[in-house]
């Protein structure tokens, strides 16, 4: 499923393009190599920011009002198309305990114009409202619940390859220790040939 896009200014462009570039120029060092595809257990998906079903949380409206969220991602966040939709997708889950039967964590996705992924965040239900637990804004980057884990994908780039084409992918599992997340593996995957 593809993501709507979104018109961003010509700083989160650039922005953007420079994150891209450092990642492109970067080679992979170290960790475990994995071929294969995650299972994502994600309990219910509503995507391009309409409010939620599962929660009545509208993620948008989350988004702008967060102050853990860049500046710059709040204020470039608008809709798009003829449709009003956002480029926003958020996630379903249990992965701090606090449900009791009925995921209530939330992982929302954030991307660009270029359906680059910029922001990826988890709220955790706390006394009735969504509380940021988690950030990661280092394009480009999707987050999603696996198995009861955070699991947070970045596309690998090596100097030869388009946006649209990345070389591989890193991904790093995340848990909840109680209090916050905290990285319990790290794989890399090669997509093989382009």
């Amino acid at each position: 499923m593809r993501r709507s896009i979104v018109p961003v200014t010509a700083a989160a462009t650039v922005t953007v393009c420079a994150a891209l570039i450092a990642v492109a120029s970067c080679h992979h060092s170290g960790g475990v190599r994995e071929e294969g595809t995650a299972n994502t257990d994600s309990a219910a998906v509503t995507a391009y920011a309409t409010p939620s079903a599962a929660s009545g949380t509208d993620p948008v409206k989350l988004l702008k009002k967060d102050r853990k969220v860049a500046a710059d991602i709040r204020e470039d966040l608008v809709s798009c198309g003829a449709h009003g939709s956002y480029p926003v997708e958020a996630r379903f889950g249990d992965l701090t305990g606090t449900s009791s039967g009925a995921p209530t964590d939330m992982v929302v996705n954030v991307s660009t114009c270029d359906d680059v992924g910029i922001g990826s965040y988890v709220y955790r239900l706390q006394d009735g409202k969504y509380r940021n637990v988690f950030v990661d804004e280092q394009p480009p980057v999707v987050a999603e619940v696996s198995d009861g884990e955070l699991k947070v994908t970045h596309h690998v780039y090596d100097p030869q390859d388009s946006v649209s084409n990345p070389s591989g992918e890193d991904i790093t599992t995340y848990r909840w220790t109680g209090t916050q997340f905290s990285r319990v593996s790290f794989t890399h995957r090669d997509y093989g040939a382009h």
